[in-house]
């Protein structure tokens, strides 16, 4: 059964490893090799050896079955005997070739690099139940580790999350060939740390949340190979080994601009129409793209809506609000959902524009190690994401506690919840000025 598992699990392994990164995905994993099984003599007139060839990675092995068989009672193609009484030999051939297979899936689960060898010994053992020596188990490097750990958990991860890792893994590796460093777990020092997040920011010209995301990414692998006890190397648990953030001003609409951009006539593109119709629905129930294109007539019950969300697995109970209520009555509660989340933000950037929110925005953040400021035409920076924003701060500006806020929103902590509260120093000495303190 343990045998069986091992199969499975290669399987998978292989089915759900991603796109070729190079050379070094090359290594992530061998292609089976294909069992040629041949007659040592052709022109014999009576039975002839069996012999099996295997070829991997440069190397050949050559075995005999210990069967023989007339050559006419051989299909060259099939590479199995013909005719009757047969059917035993062709059985023993089929478990060769199994086992075959079988030993170099377990060697791509246990990152060991087969020599012919260890494959013959192994396969000689399987067969004739030879005792053979283990071959001593290979410590995977760095980078081939964090490509064996892609495979592994790439059926279980958000596509996103399986993309992220692969934007790292190809950072390290060009990072250790122009840089001409060695990128291994005895590598992981703050030298490293310095120069590697020097080489995103300033080589790269990413901006310091960019680089934080490397950093964290990074220790995910880390804290994953020390779980396993491949890695030794404590220094990315260092308190100076960390990422390193910076807030960024992001917008959010006043209901106001919400008001202007529902009022849009934009029945001759229904694209846009129910792109903005979606936003809508967003700006009023807190959800997420992955959520808010997922709702159903059945999600909706007594005026509710009973969502349990995508990303954090959290079951949410939003009221319905009556412009809610009527875009969910225009799609007979199935809101579209055929569109992609960059699609999105790219159409509600032109609806914005033609809602006239043209408002400049000044936003300063850190790029290739330098602090710039940019200014945007507020309908520039529009994102799905975006009407989330929009409804926890319009939310919280209607003195909504901020806790009911959150148990829509899903956030735990207030922290958290407070990073997505927009509104600005004018903005909220306004909310003060009626309150009696200032009196």
């Amino acid at each position: 059964m343990a045998v069986e598992n091992r199969i499975v699990k290669s399987l998978n392994f292989l089915k759900h490893c991603g796109q070729p990164l190079g050379q070094l995905q090359k290594q992530c994993f061998m292609l089976i090799p294909k069992a040629n099984f041949y007659l040592k003599n052709l022109k014999a007139e009576e039975p002839t050896l069996i012999s099996l060839q295997l070829k991997f990675n440069g190397h050949r092995v050559f075995m005999s079955t210990g069967e023989k068989v007339l050559p006419t009672s051989w299909d060259f193609t099939q590479q199995r005997a013909i005719g009757k009484g047969y059917s035993e030999l062709n059985f023993w051939l089929d478990k060769i070739e199994g086992e075959a297979k079988s030993i170099f899936r377990n060697l791509n689960i246990d990152g060991i690099t087969p020599t012919a060898e260890m494959v013959q010994d192994m396969l000689r053992q399987r067969i004739d139940n030879t005792p053979v020596a283990k071959p001593q188990e290979q410590k995977p490097t760095l980078l081939r580790f964090i490509e064996q750990y892609i495979c592994e958990v790439a059926a279980t991860k958000k596509k996103e999350t399986i993309k992220a890792y692969k934007t790292t893994l190809n950072h390290l590796a060009n990072y250790s060939r122009l840089y001409n460093k060695k990128v291994d777990f005895e590598n992981i020092t703050m030298e490293f740390y310095y120069e590697f997040s020097e080489y995103i920011a300033k080589d790269l010209g990413n901006s310091k949340n960019t680089v934080a995301k490397q950093i964290k990414t990074i220790k995910t692998f880390l804290h994953e190979a020390t779980d396993r006890g491949i890695n030794t190397n404590m220094t990315f648990k260092s308190r100076n080994f960390k990422k390193v953030t910076e807030v960024v001003d992001k917008i959010y609409l006043t209901r106001e601009e919400i008001d202007r951009i529902y009022a849009l006539d934009l029945a001759k593109t229904k694209t846009k129409e129910f792109v903005r119709d979606l936003f809508i629905v967003s700006c009023y129930t807190g959800l997420r793209f992955s959520d808010f294109t997922k709702i159903k007539k059945e999600d909706v019950k007594n005026g509710q809506l009973h969502i349990r969300t995508t990303k954090t697995d959290q079951f949410v109970v939003i009221p319905i609000a009556s412009i809610v209520e009527a875009v969910l009555k225009k799609y007979s509660y199935c809101l579209p959902n055929n569109i992609t989340n960059q699609k999105m933000n790219q159409y509600l950037k032109e609806i914005g524009q033609m809602a006239g929110i043209n408002e400049p925005i000044v936003i300063t953040k850190t790029e290739g190690g330098t602090r710039v400021q940019k200014v945007y035409k507020k309908y520039e920076l529009i994102s799905a994401h975006c009407g989330r924003r929009s409804f926890a701060t319009n939310a919280y500006k209607e003195n909504i506690p901020s806790i009911s806020i959150m148990k829509i929103t899903g956030h735990t902590s207030e922290k958290a919840f407070l990073g997505y509260i927009r509104i600005s120093q004018e903005e909220n000495a306004l909310l003060l000025q009626d309150h009696s303190f200032f009196k």
